[in-house]
């Protein structure tokens, strides 16, 4: 064991040594089996040399890596404590970052364990990394957009890897890293991007279109695959513009594109803000386009087969046309033959989109037809996609208490599902639009008068602004 004062000394000439930047001199005082622990976590884990290296060479490695990403401009020891062969130093260092320049001052807490031999068997790194990993981030942030655009996925991953925010926008475009990616059809980068947690829905600064109208423009199949699958809105509205993915797909002329997106159910009935209907807009396109014109004329056919399509689909609808109609006696009839209880209306920009016969029902208030639907095993908890409502949010929206009632007597109904546009209950609705006896077939069967809707109200906010803070549905929604 090395005596205090012996240790002292070979301590005093290591971090002289390191102070120097002579390597040498640091590792000659490293014992052949050495063990460097360099802590790191999940937070600094883009800071190189991190973690546990075993013998000379690892050391070196370790040094190797530190000093290939940034230089050290100041170095101050602050703290010397000797114990035998046991030492700890504290340091303060200034770091530069080779490859922007930037500055990082980090404090340092060094223990040392020396052998016989009076070289370091053991030594352990702690410091707060919180101001290089902040240099880090920024710099490889500042990465991350020229990854992209060279379609470089390797380096797109390692930057990612990194912790790049993903969410990052270019100055000048507006764009996303995930929409330029998804401009310049790089599905590998999409994915990568993705994974790292981009938002597909975010729109760009300028004119709002999201990654998907910008993989449509592009006319990548893949890359628009991809988006689809992570949840892009098929159906999502440029504010400048409010074109469609679909809109633009018929714009930019790629008919493999329409083809898709009409497989997915893209609306056919939507408008553009500047007057024109999907149609008309497609027909001016139609009129001004002569490079390319084959690729509209197939573009067109294929809206007419969706077209043709869908009225077959609603033709067949049987079951459906019953219940629009309220006619009990046919809807058992279609029930008797075999149609199908859940089977969706087609998508055709109209009020019965994708809803269930169960879900018009309960919003036209046709309670026999309900019951029988019931009967039938109709989806309790079936959600529309326009506003994301379930059916005892269409029976208590519209004022159906007797609708609402066999809907809450029904096995599995979900009393307290939060609908996507707004996040309120059917509590919250039908005190809403001020039906009490709803609100009052909910409380009692057991519904929740906690939970908060997007605009931050609880059922009991909703009741004191619709009946008077002195309605005694308030009182009871407060305790």
């Amino acid at each position: 064991m090395a005596g205090t004062e012996t240790t002292r000394a070979l301590v005093v000439k290591l971090f002289a040594d390191v102070a120097d930047g002579n390597v040498d001199g640091v590792l000659g005082a490293m014992s052949p089996d050495v063990v460097l622990e360099f802590p790191g976590n999940d937070l600094n884990a883009l800071i190189p040399g991190y973690g546990v290296w075993e013998g000379r060479a690892g050391f070196a490695e370790h040094l190797r890596l530190r000093s290939a990403f940034v230089d050290i401009v100041e170095f101050r020891r602050r703290g010397i404590v000797v114990d035998g062969d046991h030492a700890v130093v504290a340091t303060t260092q200034l770091i530069r970052h080779r490859a922007g320049g930037t500055l990082a001052p980090t404090d340092f807490t060094t223990s040392l364990t020396y052998g016989e031999e009076g070289l370091v068997t053991h030594c352990k790194v702690v410091f707060d990394s919180s101001a290089e990993v902040a240099m880090y981030q920024a710099e490889t942030n500042a990465l991350l957009l020229p990854a992209i655009r060279s379609g470089d996925l390797g380096e797109v991953r390692r930057i990612l890897g990194h912790r790049a925010d993903p969410n990052q926008r270019d100055g000048e475009t507006g764009l996303t890293a995930l929409q330029t990616a998804a401009g310049l059809g790089a599905g590998g980068v999409v994915r990568a991007l993705i994974e790292a947690g981009a938002d597909v829905h975010s729109g760009d600064s300028r004119a709002g279109g999201t990654a998907l109208h910008k993989a449509v423009q592009r006319g990548d199949l893949d890359t628009i695959r991809a988006l689809v699958a992570a949840g892009a809105f098929v159906d999502a509205v440029a504010p400048t513009t409010g074109h469609t993915p679909l809109m633009d797909a018929l714009w930019y002329k790629w008919p493999d594109v329409v083809a898709y997106l009409l497989e997915l159910d893209a609306g056919l009935g939507l408008h553009t803000h500047y007057g024109f209907s999907l149609r008309e807009h497609f027909e001016y396109e139609l009129n001004v386009n002569t490079l390319g014109k084959e690729k509209l004329l197939a573009a067109e056919k294929l809206l007419a087969d969706r077209t043709r399509g869908d009225e077959r689909a609603a033709e067949e609808q049987r079951l459906m046309a019953a219940v629009t109609a309220g006619d009990t006696a046919a809807v058992r009839a279609r029930l008797a033959e075999g149609a199908p209880v859940d089977a969706r209306f087609p998508v055709v920009n109209g009020f019965n989109d994708a809803h269930t016969p169960l879900l018009v029902a309960c919003r036209d208030g046709h309670t026999d037809i309900v019951r029988e639907l019931l009967a039938a095993g109709a989806d309790v908890n079936a959600s529309e996609p326009t506003f994301g409502a379930v059916p005892l949010h269409k029976a208590v929206y519209n004022g159906h208490a007797d609708i609402t009632r066999l809907l809450a007597e029904a096995p599995g109904t979900d009393l307290d599902f939060q609908g996507a546009t707004n996040g309120y209950t059917p509590l919250h609705d039908a005190l809403w639009h001020g039906y009490e006896d709803c609100a009052r077939v909910l409380l009692a069967a057991g519904a929740r008068t906690d939970l908060v809707g997007h605009d931050g109200k609880t059922p009991r906010d909703i009741a004191a602004e619709t009946f008077g803070a002195g309605h005694p549905l308030v009182a009871e929604l407060g305790r």
